[in-house]
């Protein structure tokens, strides 16, 4: 039964933008001025920068194939099955996460008005009993919406993102109006931490997690109304709306904080209600209706990103059961075209996740690392694509496709760096227990679907060792400092071209490659 094309033009970019606008918002001003001081402001517009990049790539190869998950199937057809399955397994794990971070960020704003929700140990905020029956409950909560039909989810999330949008705007004017210091812009320095510690906040003071939403146009262009326009829009014009509002709310974040919180420097940024930052700075400025309004939004924006990524998450394991990487029992579709068994797999593995991970910031920067080496698929796909397919319907084309997308990889090569060895080293893990999962499934689950292409992954393996020798060695998190800040960069961008280059000259067109570009053509226009 092929999936239903139900989702318009605005209720695409509003997926996008409802994925965008999540606990970042309420977080990642805070602990980007923590981290950076007012120079946040243009890691806001830096971060934008570099997801826009790395976004174009995927305008492309969405409007060529948009089938519902569709970012496992590129590599797919340009590189085969092993390299494909890589970067879906950890892409579909870093989705799964997704949906408990919101949840969690949910429940500790509304520990203002239900304190047994959550307790403190040694400063950090963790979930109680109760408040993992309830946490449980909001992700059936969210699993049922998209078990009912995606129409309905595409129709909420237009009224949801317009609030989620309202909600931010109204708070940046309110404080510009009411708690404006400007002496907060130069007083403790400008860019405190220098250049080394502002790069760093990119992936981890929540700026790049920020911008991550917009892979749900992505995973979701197999249920778009005319795609080859609908795609390239939605994933494009969120992030540019989103980067406009996040330099705003930096902007007046840092205007708003009192003085008095300043007392230690940027780094020991503190105030009154600051595990809240907007709502604390209401409360301040004794805008108290208004903190209550920010409280809702606290439980509107992270539910509403929750939601989003549990249905992507299900279309993108629905794609790896297309590839033959999973059960075929679990790709049915029940009478709304949604692929509801995945959707409960997604929830009960979630619900697994509070236990190793039960803080938001515990979560954020692992997902950051994931999702970045999922989004390399990108720029990859999209070289070879050019060369095996060149015939193929482009409805967006993207100018300068070898550059930009040699750009868009270097990108994500970079904020992997920034990310730092204490969470590399767990991500290369994750895709060690991935391995292990596809050779069980292969040997003693019938996945034979397609053959593993062995002579087309050898870029993959070195990509993987140079990934973890050059975060080892830099000076980043964890990193033993044997390659200093600035030679990194350059460390960075030899490793990048030689992947790239080898990634380039392993694609190559096969009679499979053919019969999954002819399939997907043919379920794209259908």
């Amino acid at each position: 039964m092929p999936v239903k094309r139900s989702v318009g033009l605005w209720g695409l970019l509003f997926l996008s933008i409802g994925g965008i606008i999540g606990s970042g918002w309420l977080f990642g001003p805070f602990f980007a001025a923590q981290v950076t001081g007012p120079a946040a402001i243009f890691g806001w517009v830096l971060g934008g920068f570099l997801m826009i990049v790395v976004a174009l790539t995927f305008a492309e190869l969405s409007a060529m194939f948009p089938v519902t998950g569709a970012s496992i199937q590129f590599l797919q057809i340009s590189h085969g099955t092993l390299v494909s399955f890589t970067f879906a397994w950890i892409g579909w794990v870093s989705s799964i996460v997704v949906a408990p971070i919101e949840t969690l960020a949910l429940l500790q704003y509304a520990t203002h008005y239900l304190p047994w929700l959550t307790f403190k140990q040694d400063g950090v905020v963790l979930l109680t009993g109760q408040g993992m029956l309830i946490a449980a409950l909001v992700m059936a909560v969210i699993c049922w919406v998209n078990v009912v039909g995606v129409n309905f989810l595409s129709k909420s999330n237009i009224i949801l993102g317009c609030f989620k949008l309202l909600v931010p705007l109204i708070t940046i004017i309110f404080l510009l109006i009411h708690s404006f210091h400007s002496e907060n812009f130069t007083r403790h320095g400008f860019l405190p931490s220098g250049w080394q510690g502002f790069l760093a906040s990119l992936p981890t003071a929540g700026i790049i997690f920020s911008f991550m939403g917009y892979n749900a146009a992505i995973q979701m262009a197999g249920e778009a109304r005319r795609p080859q326009f609908a795609i390239p829009f939605a994933i494009l014009g969120s992030l540019l709306i989103c980067v406009v509002l996040y330099c705003g709310l930096q902007f007046a974040f840092i205007g708003a904080v009192p003085p008095s919180g300043l007392m230690g420097g940027w780094d020991h940024l503190s105030f009154d209600g600051d595990a809240g930052p907007f709502v604390g700075l209401m409360m301040l400025v004794g805008m108290m209706w208004w903190a209550h309004i920010l409280y809702v939004d606290a439980i509107a924006s992270p539910f509403g990103t929750a939601l989003i990524y549990t249905g992507s998450s299900a279309r993108m394991a629905y794609a790896m059961g297309n590839n033959g990487y999973m059960p075929s029992i679990l790709r049915h579709l029940n009478k709304h075209s949604t692929p509801s068994r995945l959707v409960w797999l997604n929830f009960f593995l979630g619900i697994i996740l509070f236990l190793p991970f039960p803080t938001w910031q515990a979560m954020m920067s692992f997902l950051v690392s994931a999702i970045i080496f999922a989004y390399a698929v990108g720029p990859l796909a999209l070289v070879v694509l050019r060369k095996i397919a060149p015939d193929h319907a482009r409805p967006f084309r993207l100018p300068q496709a070898k550059a930009v997308s040699f750009l868009a990889f270097y990108i994500c090569n970079l904020i992997l760096l920034w990310v730092g060895w204490t969470i590399i080293y767990k991500m290369l893990i994750v895709i060690g227990l991935g391995y292990v999962f596809l050779l069980g499934y292969r040997k003693y689950g019938r996945g034979e679907r397609f053959p593993m292409e062995w002579h087309n992954a050898g870029w993959l393996f070195a990509y993987l060792i140079s990934l973890g020798l050059v975060s080892y060695a830099a000076t980043f998190s964890g990193g033993r400092g044997w390659i200093s800040f600035g030679w990194d960069f350059i460390a960075v961008l030899i490793q990048s071209i030689v992947i790239f280059i080898w990634a380039y000259k392993s694609g190559c067109k096969t009679p499979a490659q053919l019969e999954l570009i002819n399939s997907h053509h043919a379920e794209s226009v259908s």
